[in-house]
């Protein structure tokens, strides 16, 4: 009965793939929709064999670094070397959390230089010099074959107990200043063929409260001036992406984070703004959608809202099968009807673009 049903997924499914893509199974679609992190910091790590399992197995896109998986330079180099070296058909995404300041998991704590902070940078008030420092960022980034940097930040610093304020994550209240040095930021990586990710859409900057534990509720705070560096950057390369935040505001959906939320991702990303590229979920595994939402109503909800790439930490959560879970929830939503196959098709062809035009500069 599995088989049949499988095989009517497939043949339901091949109807809506393109001459481009024919060579392209459900399968690896689905798997270009999923990015993962892992537990361990060397190449013999369980963790790490598992993901690169994956990889090659066609099952995920590509792999998120955090501090703890860096021991070394020496360490790290030999691990992002065996991912780029996969057997994928694509080029794996070898993302990580470098903005500078808090938010650098290259550091001096495991071998490598320290950055400024956002704020640090802006109030130097030096764009020119803003620009070396991220020239030299980018290049670490590089030496090491990261090819995916989930900044700059664009949050505006407009409350003070926020945890982008106390963090010093956001360049500055004023949108025109953030949208100066974040653009001095996607330069220097565009430079050395690094996507960037503009963070965290639709703006994260005023509210107190920490998606990271809990749900966050930005309904009374959020102020569309939020927007703005969006509008000023997102359409600077096309080497880039958008990360939606998990905040609330029943303004734009009165249901779901925005994340989660259709109004907030097709509607207003999307339609109203006009952005045709890759966007991605801020982590699924923090608190605000995993204390909330199980893992179905995540996946489902997460990609019939728009976005393209599901991000996972799957770390403090550890399960070795995550990939294999997303595959199967995404398969039986299909032939239930919640999730149209035309939906997985979008995805793949704005990833697949946006992997070939990595590959396109690498050339240059």
């Amino acid at each position: 009965m599995k088989k049949i049903l499988l095989l009517l997924l497939c043949a339901v499914f091949s109807a809506f793939i393109p001459v481009f893509s024919a060579d392209a199974s459900l399968d690896e679609m689905i798997g270009q929709m999923i990015i993962l992190g892992f537990n361990g910091n060397r190449d013999s790590s369980r963790g790490f064999k598992d993901i690169i399992k994956d990889l090659n197995d066609g099952k995920i896109s590509g792999v998120i670094f955090f501090e703890d998986n860096i021991k070394n330079p020496e360490n790290l180099y030999e691990m992002t070397e065996k991912i780029y070296k996969t057997r994928m058909q694509t080029r794996p995404f070898i993302a990580v959390d470098m903005e500078g300041g808090y938010i650098q998991r290259l550091n001096s704590q495991n071998g490598f230089t320290d950055f400024p902070s956002a704020l640090e940078i802006a109030k130097e008030n030096n764009s020119k010099k803003a620009g070396e420092v991220y020239s030299n960022m980018a290049d670490v980034l590089s030496s090491k074959l990261f090819n995916l940097n989930f900044a700059p930040c664009v949050d505006l610093d407009i409350n003070e107990n926020s945890i982008l304020h106390q963090k010093q994550r956001s360049y500055s209240g004023d949108p025109a200043k953030v949208s100066i040095f974040a653009d001095e930021f996607i330069k220097a990586h565009y430079d050395k063929n690094i996507i960037t990710t503009l963070k965290h859409f639709p703006g994260h900057g005023s509210v107190s409260g920490d998606t990271h534990l809990n749900f966050t509720d930005a309904t009374e705070t959020y102020k569309d001036i939020e927007l703005t560096p969006y509008e000023d950057l997102m359409f600077k390369n096309d080497l880039q992406m958008v990360m939606v935040s998990h905040i609330f505001n029943k303004n734009l959906d009165e249901i779901y984070p925005a994340s989660l939320s259709y109004d907030t991702v097709s509607g207003l990303l999307r339609r109203e703004m006009g952005y045709k590229g890759v966007v991605i979920t801020d982590d699924l595994d923090m608190g605000a959608i995993r204390q909330n939402f199980d893992l179905e109503e995540t996946v489902i909800q997460a990609i019939n809202a728009g976005n393209d790439i599901l991000l996972f930490s799957n770390r403090k959560h550890h399960n070795p099968n995550l990939a294999d879970d997303i595959n199967k929830i995404i398969k039986n939503a299909i032939l239930e009807g919640l999730i149209e196959p035309s939906r997985i098709q979008q995805s793949y062809e704005r990833i697949i673009k946006l992997k070939q035009t990595l590959v396109t500069s690498e050339k240059k």
